[in-house]
C-alpha cells in the first residue's frame, strides 16, 4: 500500500478498531459521503471474497443479487430509522461506522472462513471463533445504533438482531437451496 494512502487510512482503521472495542461511537467518524462509498466497495469486495469462499457454488448473479440486498437493506432501514427518530444528520457517520467496522470484521473472520471451508463437516475451533465473532458484530452494530438513536444499550442490541433476522430472510429468499 502506497505510503500517502496508508498514511490517510492508518487512523481510519484505527478508528474503527476503536468502535469494534465499544470505546468510541459513529460520531468519531468522519462525515464524508465519498469515505462512505469508498468504504462500500470495500466491503463489498470483501465480503463478495467471504461469500465465495463460504458458498463456491453461488453463481455471479446470486453473488450480486445477495451482496446488493445486503447494502440495501443496511442503508435503507439505517437511514428509515435515523429519519424516525430525528437524526437525519447522522446517517452518513452511522452507515460509515456500520460499513468500517463490517469490513474489518469481515477481514477478521477471511481466514477462519478458509479453515472452516477446508473440512465443513468437522466442528473446529475456527467455528467457535467465528460464532462468538458473529455475536460480537451485532453487539458492535447495537453500540453503533444505540449512539446513532440515542437509545438504551438493550434496545441498540435488539435492533441489531431485528437486522440480522432481516438480512437472513433476504438471504434464504435468494438462496434456498442452501439451507
Amino acid at each position: 500500500m502506497n505510503n500517502r494512502l496508508w498514511a490517510y487510512a492508518r487512523p481510519l482503521v484505527a478508528r474503527f478498531w476503536e468502535i469494534c472495542l465499544l470505546r468510541k461511537g459513529p460520531e468519531d467518524v468522519p462525515y464524508s459521503p465519498l469515505l462512505l462509498l469508498l468504504l462500500l466497495v470495500l466491503g463489498y469486495a470483501v465480503d463478495n471474497l467471504r461469500i465465495n469462499l463460504l458458498l463456491p457454488g453461488v453463481t455471479i448473479g446470486q453473488l450480486a443479487g445477495i451482496l446488493l440486498l445486503h447494502t440495501l437493506l443496511m442503508l435503507s432501514m439505517t437511514a428509515g430509522l435515523l429519519a424516525l427518530f430525528g437524526y437525519r444528520a447522522r446517517i452518513i457517520q452511522t452507515l460509515t461506522a456500520l460499513t468500517g467496522t463490517g469490513i474489518i470484521l469481515s477481514a477478521l473472520m477471511l481466514p477462519l472462513d478458509f479453515i472452516t471451508r477446508q473440512n465443513p463437516q468437522n466442528f473446529t475451533m475456527a467455528s467457535l471463533i467465528i460464532m462468538a465473532m458473529q455475536i460480537w458484530s451485532l453487539v458492535i452494530v447495537g453500540h453503533i445504533l444505540t449512539h446513532a438513536l440515542s437509545v438504551h444499550r438493550l434496545t441498540g442490541v435488539i435492533i441489531a438482531i431485528g437486522y440480522l433476522i432481516l438480512g437472513l430472510a433476504a438471504f434464504n429468499t435468494l438462496l434456498p437451496e442452501v439451507n
